[in-house]
Order: structure tokens, then sequence, then C-alpha cells
């Protein structure tokens, strides 16, 4: 608040430091400015005291008071006589233009001044209360001393008249030496800037302050004073009052001051006046004044990237807004803002709680989310980076907003920014697709890529994947921290169906080392969009953080082929492995029909691993999806070993299995690759598998049935009835091996035999490899059939159809006819070494 000048308190402005009063009133001019004659007081010459004693007036200002102007003179005495000169002997008055005389009486640093020593020069400030006079000029200083012998016991020994030409005001554009905490200091006023903020009027004053001594200047007692033309006295604090400022040694620096004042004051011919209590007396002196340079009107907002440096008790903080980017989303402009931060001092420095808002230049503010600055320590040299996010309505305009910073209002401060940093207008990078680009955050230095992006089915409807690289440029190793992601397509949020996926446990990058993650997000199937954002958020501390953002409106959907007899790498690692087609073919029903594919899975690890758990679709031309069920094995394989993996799936029986492409990928849950037998809940690294689909093709015999991994070979069969009895025994002699290159998953086939007597009829045995097959070279297997129609039969042939029966489906492997021999029942049964059915 502007408060005209009615009560004094005490406030440590750190600006100065000021242990003695003012030294001789010397101006210096800038360079090239004029020459023309200023009045000063060392022309009103000296008066003499007594023989080689003489005193000068070095210095008279005044303060305007509402109990009564101060007017303060300094006088320079100087004793060249071999005696000592007491001061009680003499006293001055000062007569004011009005004709007042008052005598003048010493401040209260001076009172302990009691005598001039011989060869030595002293310097004493006196203060009157001059009432409402404002000049000086005019007003006289009058010498004089005790006289016993005159009438009034007083002699004048002199008098120094002010003349209408002199000003305490020290000129516009030069500056002023005094003497500061024993230290010589050049002090100017260099700007004045006229602010608006919150619909209130501010001024700003600009002070250099020149250190010419040899030690650091801190510390005052000094209050700053703004005066206007018409009289108006305005306090002034400085624009940092949390922390002091030092001066090093032969270092310039300006400090700025601020005041509130009424919106409709001239800013005209205004002056700094600095002043300082004088406790004892309880009244305020005045120091010096100073002419301002004329009022400009800024913002004062730092350009654009550039640096700001601010004081934080004591230490410098470097500031830079290092990127902003925009991108809209419903009717918000979202901007994201990232901050360097860099303590220049030599201690700790903790950030204030700063309130950070948005002023756009309609002149509405908007909160920006600052929970990245909480609680901040800033080591002495070390640098972190933050990031900001702020909602702006769209229907600001965008290009002219600014940043503010502001710390908390505390007591009757003047609540001024900070900083205020303009911020650049620029839509968010589009981030393409294999093109690396630059994150600085908190944890260091990283090139980034969007490797590629996917959208595939799952479920009843899509995933959609991005993989994503973060190779560290910096010198020294890096802990990355818990990730998260927020995942935005186009105007939905995804995050909640979000999920961050790693192939190794790795949480340490040494310098130019990359680790790969993906993002995965569940999105409906119907659902279009173009624009895709994904934030991944450090979760690792008390505050949720960004730790980089992407953005592209350039997705390119891009599933690598694999051509049909070619092979396809996996290059997980610990899960490295070649994978290929070895067969597809169709199972038939009457009401559908099934695709069933083999892959051959070759372990390219060097060391005993388990392989990727396989997530599968089927695609049709017209881009129908079908889930396909997996089986594989789920032991560990040795190296270049082999497995089988059962893919299968359900079809209508209206699709063309001719023109089926196999999608596969490596299944994901709870962000890592699925364990083997596991349930997935995504999967990554999907390519599409062009297929050479083939029908089993019947065999006219049985010598040699394919029914991988076992081939069967039947030798021979025959059939055998008995007289009077309504039984069909078959014996089988086969031989029954398996390809044990593979491992595989629960083996699901079955071998169906079929048989078709005399008469059509037909009947089934279901037959499991290895139990009621058993393995090996010259086996037999027996079963039997019955039926009323048996009685009456006397020879014949009979046929056996071999089936492989998945799911429900079955293909015909091969078939072929056999004898039947009649027997009378005296004849025995035949023996045979395999099992009998009923």
């Amino acid at each position: 608040m502007h408060k005209p000048l009615k009560t004094y308190t005490v406030v440590l402005l750190s600006a100065m430091m000021l242990s003695q009063p003012l030294a001789n009133s010397i101006y210096a001019a800038p360079t090239g400015a004029s020459t023309a004659a200023v009045f000063t007081l060392d022309k009103l010459g000296s008066i003499a005291l007594k023989n080689n004693v003489n005193v000068k007036l070095i210095d008279m200002d005044i303060l305007e008071q509402p109990s009564g102007n101060i007017l303060i003179y300094t006088l320079s005495y100087s004793n060249s006589s071999t005696n000592s000169v007491a001061y009680v002997d003499y006293f001055s008055r000062v007569t004011t233009t009005g004709g007042t005389v008052i005598q003048g009486k010493p401040v209260t640093r001076d009172v302990t001044k009691k005598n001039i020593p011989p060869q030595s020069s002293q310097i004493v400030t006196y203060y009157v209360n001059i009432g409402e006079s404002t000049k000086l000029n005019g007003t006289k200083v009058t010498l004089l001393k005790w006289d016993f012998s005159s009438q009034d016991y007083q002699k004048k020994l002199g008098v120094f008249s002010i003349p209408a030409s002199y000003s305490v005001v020290v000129p516009q554009g030069q500056s002023k030496k005094l003497t500061l905490d024993n230290l010589q200091v050049d002090i100017k006023a260099e700007s004045m800037q006229r602010l608006k903020r919150n619909g209130k009027v501010y001024m700003r004053v600009g002070v250099s302050y020149t250190n010419l001594g040899k030690k650091v200047l801190s510390n005052s007692t000094y209050i700053a004073y703004l005066r206007s033309a018409g009289g108006s006295v305005f306090e002034l604090k400085q624009e940092d009052a949390s922390s002091s400022f030092n001066v090093q040694s032969q270092e310039k620096k300006t400090i700025y001051y601020l005041t509130e004042v009424p919106s409709y004051m001239k800013t005209e011919h205004m002056i700094l006046q600095f002043a300082q209590e004088d406790e004892a007396l309880k009244i305020m002196l005045p120091v010096k004044s100073f002419k301002l340079p004329s009022v400009t009107t800024s913002d004062f907002a730092v350009a654009n990237y550039a640096v700001k440096k601010i004081s934080i008790k004591n230490n410098t903080v470097e500031t830079q807004l290092k990127s902003a980017s925009v991108y809209s989303e419903n009717d918000f402009a979202k901007w994201n803002l990232q901050f360097r931060l860099k303590n220049l001092g030599n201690k700790p420095v903790t950030l204030p709680a700063y309130e950070l808002t948005v002023k756009a230049a309609e002149g509405l503010s908007i909160p920006v989310d600052s929970k990245a600055l909480a609680n901040i320590i800033l080591k002495p040299l070390e640098e972190k980076i933050v990031s900001l996010s702020a909602d702006v309505p769209l229907t600001l305009n965008q290009g002219t907003l600014k940043l503010e910073w502001t710390e908390p209002a505390v007591d009757d401060k003047v609540v001024f920014p900070t900083a205020l940093y303009n911020i650049p207008y620029a839509l968010e990078y589009n981030n393409l697709m294999g093109q690396e680009y630059m994150v600085e955050n908190r944890y260091g230095k990283f090139m980034v890529k969007l490797g590629s992006y996917q959208r595939l089915p799952w479920d009843d409807g899509d995933q959609i994947v991005t993989n994503i690289s973060i190779r560290n440029t910096g010198l020294t190793s890096v802990q990355l921290p818990s990730l998260k992601a927020i995942v935005k397509a186009g105007m939905s949020d995804l995050s909640s169906t979000a999920q961050i996926v790693t192939t190794n446990s790795q949480t340490s990058l040494a310098p130019n080392e990359t680790k790969e993650i993906f993002v995965i997000a569940k999105v409906p199937y119907s659902y279009s969009f173009n624009q895709l954002k994904i934030v991944l958020q450090d979760t690792s501390g008390d505050e949720v953080t960004k730790f980089l953002s992407m953005y592209s409106n350039s997705l390119n959907n891009v599933i690598h082929t694999i051509a049909a007899g070619e092979s396809h790498h996996m290059n997980s690692l610990g899960k490295k492995a070649e994978v290929r087609e070895r067969r597809t073919t169709t199972y038939n029903s009457n009401k559908s029909n099934l695709i069933y594919t083999e892959l051959e899975m070759i372990s390219e690890e060097p060391r005993q691993s388990k392989q990727a758990q396989l997530v599968a679709y089927y695609k049709t031309p017209d881009n129908q999806f079908f889930n396909a069920m997996v089986s594989q094995s789920t032991t560990p394989t040795s190296p270049n070993g082999k497995k089988l993996v059962a893919i299968w799936s359900k079809l209508p029986q209206g699709v063309d299995t001719s023109q089926l492409v196999l999608y596969i990928g490596e299944g994901v849950a709870d962000g890592k690759l699925t364990d083997l037998g596991g349930t997935s809940t995504g999967f990554i690294n999907s390519v599409k598998l062009a297929l050479t689909p083939k029908a089993v093709i019947s065999q006219n015999n049985l010598i040699s049935v394919d029914l991988f991994p076992y081939n069967l070979s039947v030798a021979n069969a025959v059939g055998y009835i008995t007289e009077e009895r309504d039984t069909l025994d078959i014996a089988v002699n086969y031989s029954l091996s398996e390809q044990e290159d593979f491992e595989a998953g629960a083996y699901e086939h079955k071998l169906v035999l079929e048989l078709i007597d005399p008469y059509g009829q037909s009947m089934e045995k279901t037959l499991v490899m290895g139990t009621d097959l058993p393995m090996g070279k010259n086996k037999s297997y027996t079963t039997s059939f019955n039926s009323n129609l048996y009685n009456k039969l006397r020879g014949g042939s009979f046929r056996i159809n071999l089936y492989d029966e998945f799911q429900g489906h079955r293909v015909l492997l091969g078939s072929q006819s056999y004898p039947i021999t009649y027997k009378t029942s005296e004849l025995r049964k035949p023996n045979g070494s395999g099992s009998t059915g009923n």
C-alpha cells in the first residue's frame, strides 16, 4: 500500500551499509554528460573558529515528517594547531527562510565527540526541527562561540548562507560517493519503472551500488522513500526483502525497490531519498536524495529462454525457461513448461513456496501446477530441471502469455513477482517415428525415440503399443525412477488402462546406454484418432513429476511382415528365439472350421532359458480378427533347443482360411513379459506371419500316417468272425515312433480309429499315443466290435479310417481295407500283444 510519511519504523533494507554519515558531497557525472556548473557547498569557503582552526559546511538535507521536518547539516572541523579544541566552546544555529532561529544539536552518533585533537579533522552532523519549512534555499547556518565579555555572552564567528542555486538532490544520471560501513561506495539512481499488477500500480526503482572498498558490503538499517513532485512520500521496500544483498569488493550491483502508488499520481520529477532512524532521539534523519530518471512502463518480463538470476537468502539462483510447448485438448491449451534451476551460491538453498500463475493479455490469471517446485533443495552449484503445466482456455491469446513467480505474502510486504517470464508460443513438437529427441530432466540428459506404434486387437477391443527408447547422453550413470504412464489418444484419456512394460529389470543406465520400454493402453476398436500423447511420470517420491513427454500426430501402425517360409527372430533379452511356421491346416466340421498352425521355436540364447509366452490372432483380408489359443511347453529350453507351439482358432464356415495371416507377439503382464503358462494382459513386438495353409491329403493306405510329432505305420490288419458269436475281433500290427527333436505343450490331438464293417456300419475307437498304442516297432493292437448281424457273417472285408481329431474337428489321415477271416467255434481266438476294447 502507498502511505504518506506519518510514522517510521526501522526496516532492515539490506541495500546499504552506512556506519558513518556522509562524506564530502562529490557527484560523479556520467561519461558524456553535460558539465554545466552546479553550486556545491565547498564554494561557501570556511569560517575560522580561532587561529589554525576552521570549519566548513559539507552537507545539508531535509526529511519531511508529520511532527516537523528535520534538517540536518554536516560540519567538517579542521584543527591545524598543536592544542586540542573543545566543542563546548562553540555552537551553531540555523535560520530558516521564514526567520526562525534554532540551535543545532549533534545527532546521537556524534554526541560523544567532545574535542578536536591537534593536527586532525572531524565531521559532526547536527539536526534541527524546522517545522513546516521545506526549503534549504535562503537557509543560514551561523557559527558562534561563547564570549563572556559580550553583552549576550555570544560572539558570531561567521555565516554559511545557502544560495538559491543549491540543491541537496544528487542530479539525475550522477552518482554519489558515500562511506558505508567504512567502505567507499558509489551510489546511483539507475531507473524507475511504472508497473501494473492485479489492478494496482507500483513504482520500481533501480539503485546501483559500486563497492570501492576491499571487503564485502552487507547489512543496512537504512530506509528508502519515494517522494513525488507534489510532496507525497511512499516507503520503498526491497524487491526481494527475504534476503539481504552482498556487494563484493569492486563489484557493481543493482538493487530494486518497490512501492504501491495511486494510479492517478504524476510521475515526473520524482526523488529517491534514503533515511535512518536515530533511535535515541526517536526521529528519522535524512541521508541522501537522488533525482530519479524519467519513468518507463515495463512488465520487466524475462526475454524468451533468457537467464534470470534471483536471490534466495543471500544466494544467487539462476533460472531459465528452457522450453515451452502447447497442444489443444477440448477447450483448453495444454501448456508444458520446463525450467532449469542452478544454485550459484556456496550454501544449500531451499526454494520458497512460490505461487505460479500464467498471466494473459486479457487480464486473467491461470494457476500453474507447480508441485515439481515444492521443497526443492539446491546444493551449491547444483542444477535441476523441473516441469510445470497449465491449462489455459483456448479463448485467450496464447501468443502473449507470461509466467509469474511470486512469493507468498508475509505481513505487510509488497507482494510483487519474483520473476516474470515470456512464454514463447510453440506447438508441441511432433515426435516422428525413429527420430531421436533431446530430453533434460532432474535425472539427466537423454535422447528419446518413439521406435514404433502398433494397434492390434485385444479381446473385444484394441490395444495400442508404443515402443520408447531412452538413451543416457550424460557423462555419469543414471538411476531411472519408477515410472507411470499417462496416455491420451485424441480426446480420450486411456491412462486407467495403461501399463508400462520392460523386457528386463535394468534400472541404471551407464553413459550412452539405452533402455527400451513399452507403453500399452486399451481402446475401443471402433475409436479413431490421429494424435497420441504419452507422459511418463516419476512416481518414486512423494510427489508425481514428469520424466518425459512424447506427442505424435503422424501415427503409422507398422506391423512387420514375415514372408511365407521365412523366420522371425525375437530379440527380448533372455528370450531370444527363431520362430517359423511348420505347418498350417484346416479342420472342418458341419458347423465351423478350425484353423490350426504349428510353429517351431528355436532358442537363440547361450544358456538354458524360458521362451516367451506367445499371444496370437488370425486376420482375414477384410480386417476381421479371431482370437487364437496358444499351447506351448512351460519347461526351460536348452541352447538351440526346439519347442513346438500349437495355435488354433475356430472360424465360421464362410471364412476363407487360405487368405489368413497370423499375428503373433510376446505376452506381457504386470509390467514384464508373461511367465510361461501365465495369463497375459497384452502383447508386444508383434509381427504378422504369412501362412502357407495346406490341406491334409488322405492316404489310400495306412503304411505311413503322419500325426506330428508321431508317425504310425500299419503293416497289416485282420478281422476275425467266430462261429456263433456276434463279435468282430480286429488285430492290427503297427510301428509307432516319435520325433524327439521337439518339446511341446499338452498334446491335444486324438487318433480316432473308425471301422466300416461289411454291412456299412461305422464304429469308432479313440486312441492315445503311447498308452493305447505303445511306442515301438512290430506292435499289435486288438479291439472288438459287436453286432447281432455278425452271427451270419462268414467273410468279406472291413475298412479302417484313421482321423486326426483336434478340438472336436477332424481330418482324415488315411484309409485301407483289410480281410475278415471266419473261424469255427473249436478254433481258438488268436492272441495279440495289444489291449482289447469293447
